[in-house]
């Protein structure tokens, strides 16, 4: 039972994680800060934000490889895969921003925006899925 209840915490967390950062900080960030100060706060949240999301998922991918579903297995495994690439991506996006390299930058961000949708929409699969 406390597999459980920790599995529901990590991907509450996960979940609030990004909807915090997608629905508060990112609009505030583009409304308040000029667009130098906005891209130097972004280069140092994003990498946190990637390896927080990436460290949550790793127990619950944990607990979830002993458990004998799966699917739930396949599940956290996608988590962590997504929240990795996510961070691995970022120095790409950055170097693509510096150098003016638009197609690669937009493709790159739109990556990292994929990452996030599919660890946000696994999560709260994983919170039902665990919830009964």
């Amino acid at each position: 039972m406390s597999s459980q209840i920790t599995l529901l915490i990590l991907n509450l967390a996960m979940g609030g994680i990004i909807f915090c950062h997608l629905i508060l900080t990112t609009p505030i960030i583009f409304k308040t800060l000029d667009e130098d100060s906005a891209s130097r706060f972004l280069r140092a949240i994003f990498p946190r934000y990637y390896a927080l999301l990436f460290l949550l998922s790793l127990p619950a991918t944990l607990i979830l490889y002993f458990q004998d579903s799966q699917l739930s297995w396949w599940i956290g495994f996608n988590i962590s895969a997504h929240a990795l690439l996510g961070l691995i991506g970022i120095p790409i996006t950055n170097a693509a921003k510096d150098r003016g390299w638009e197609t690669i930058f937009s493709f790159s961000h739109g990556f990292s925006v994929y990452c996030t949708i599919v660890i946000f929409v696994l999560s709260i699969i994983q919170f039902f899925i665990n919830f009964d």
